[in-house]
């Protein structure tokens, strides 16, 4: 049997670490879905989102999910889409940088290819870093819209849905990070089947806006934590 997780949001869950060579050792049962619908090796960058993509949180997630289930293969979806707006991630939104992309669209049109290997556990969500910038007024009305949409068009309506904070190391400045994290709290309180993954003492890579290898693999563990509270 094959267990997938959706790995959807901004560049946070496409992963900006740096990558290292444990990041690129292949781990037997686990597998990503790529741009040609191909199963491959889960190894970093999971995400093919530009050229600067690196270390992100689902890695982490999917090889504990197969270490507590090793007679299954884990297979990652990732879709993740650097610098989107969660306007980009409706129905027929666009990226901000590319007018032809699509993240929902393609999101959705990769997890149905994938739904012939298996079943969703789980949805890792991060985005938001850009709706900080933005100060979108409109913030957690918009991700209800995003879930509720997800769940309609993909079998996910009692699919955990994870949800991760952005980094607290970023307070002030032209990003209002706290805001959009107290939205994500009062999305997680009135939807079910969502949770809320604390990025509490996690750490930067110099650039105030993306976690560092160690941190993106640490917020990896506490996806997993996290989902392991929702399903047992």
């Amino acid at each position: 049997m094959w267990l997938l997780v959706l790995l959807a949001g901004q560049s946070n869950m496409a992963g900006r670490g740096e990558v290292e060579e444990e990041d690129r050792v292949e781990i037997p049962g686990l597998m990503k879905i790529n741009r040609d619908l191909q199963w491959v090796p889960a190894v970093e960058p999971v995400t093919e989102d530009r050229a600067f993509a690196g270390v992100g949180p689902g890695r982490t997630f999917g090889r504990l999910l197969l270490e507590a289930n090793p007679d299954c293969t884990v297979g990652l979806v990732p879709t993740a889409v650097g610098g989107t707006p969660i306007s980009a991630w409706k129905r027929g939104g666009c990226s901000p940088w590319n007018d032809q992309e699509h993240p929902y669209d393609e999101a959705v049109r990769r997890a149905k290819a994938a739904l012939e290997r298996g079943r969703f556990a789980a949805v890792l969500w991060h985005q938001g870093e850009t709706d900080a910038k933005q100060k979108n007024p409109h913030y957690a009305e918009d991700l209800k819209e995003v879930i509720r949409n997800f769940r309609e068009d993909l079998p996910l309506s009692e699919v955990p849905f994870l949800c991760g904070e952005l980094g607290h190391y970023r307070k002030g400045g032209p990003y209002d990070f706290p805001r959009i994290d107290a939205d994500l709290r009062n999305v997680v309180t009135e939807l079910s089947d969502l949770t809320l993954v604390s990025a509490e003492g996690l750490t930067d890579k110099g650039d105030g806006l993306h976690f560092s290898s160690a941190s993106a693999r640490e917020l990896g563990r506490r996806y997993f934590e996290a989902y392991l509270q929702m399903t047992t």
